[in-house]
């Protein structure tokens, strides 16, 4: 799973399909230090979200997964970890903290007519 650090850094490289570690730094407001931003890219390269290639001087990395990977991944880790690998859990959970309109509502039982194996039999 990816940290908020890394995570942050890898929003960057999604949305420009790659970058320069100077253009992730000035892509996040300049707040943080080169070196540390080169450190977690290479984290993240040695983890295998990222490659890179030389052009000139620098190396420009590039997303080695795409974003909804990430998502899906983070999202089985939070179901083990939380709700006992259970996503009725998870969306009963998230349902009762969150205020939904009735249109929203709707839709989301829509979805799930739709993926409900029973009204395909």
């Amino acid at each position: 799973m990816l940290t908020n650090a890394e995570h942050r850094i890898m929003e960057v490289l999604w949305s420009r399909s790659s970058a320069t570690v100077a253009e992730v730094v000035a892509a996040l407001g300049g707040t943080d230090a080169y070196t540390t931003i080169l450190t977690l890219i290479r984290i993240l390269k040695a983890k295998g979200y990222v490659s890179s290639r030389k052009e000139g001087r620098a190396y420009v990395f590039t997303p080695k997964v795409e974003r909804s990977a990430v998502a899906r991944k983070a999202t089985h880790q939070l179901l083990s970890k939380f709700f006992a690998g259970s996503p009725r859990e998870l969306v009963l959970s998230f349902l009762q903290d969150e205020e939904l309109s009735a249109g929203e509502l709707d839709e989301l039982k829509q979805i799930i007519l739709r993926s409900d194996p029973e009204e395909e039999a």
